[in-house]
């Protein structure tokens, strides 16, 4: 898919693009996180004399793999953002950022595709998971009995853990 704005012969004004994105744009990043997406991304750039703005808007889902159950989970994801579109000049030092893209005169389009996929990436939630009553229930009943399994073997839960060298260490140098 392709996520450019031809910005070569812009008058003032104000213009408006739409990009839908599927599951394609993460796999072409090598997400794995992200197994499918429908989302629609709408970009207004408004653009004046020696200035040019994005605002980027997204809304939709993203398929992605549930923390507790493993199963399918669509996640709602919605953003605003806004993106200002520099000239870079002979000499100067131009530095991209989140907020602003830096293009060369000689340009004679922008691709939004790197912004797009990131905007995307930064508003899943950080938690992924079904709704209460909505986890695959084999999965849940699986994770349960582990559970329990690993709790009646365990008499001490730190002799299994990484960190009981390091709480025998802090107890003799107290000592000391």
């Amino acid at each position: 898919m392709d996520y450019k704005i031809h910005i070569s012969g812009l008058a003032q004004g104000s213009y408006r693009y739409e990009f839908p994105v599927g599951g394609d744009l993460f796999r072409e990043y090598e997400n794995q996180q992200i197994k499918d997406a429908d989302m629609n991304i709408e970009v207004v750039v408004e653009k004046g004399s020696g200035w040019m703005n994005a605002k980027v808007k997204g809304k939709g889902t993203v398929t992605v793999e549930c923390d507790r159950c493993l199963d399918d989970l669509n996640v709602p994801v919605e953003f605003a953002q806004n993106l200002a579109i520099r000239s870079a000049h002979f000499g100067e030092d131009a530095e991209e950022s989140d907020e602003y893209i830096i293009v060369d005169p000689s340009e004679t389009e922008v691709d939004l595709k790197q912004f797009i996929y990131d905007y995307i990436c930064i508003n899943l939630p950080l938690s992924r998971v079904h709704p209460d009553g909505e986890c695959n229930p084999k999965m849940l009943e699986r994770l349960s009995s582990l559970q329990a399994a690993q709790g009646s073997g365990q008499q001490d839960k730190d002799v299994y853990s990484p960190f009981s060298g390091l709480k025998e260490f802090l107890e003799k140098r107290d000592k000391d």
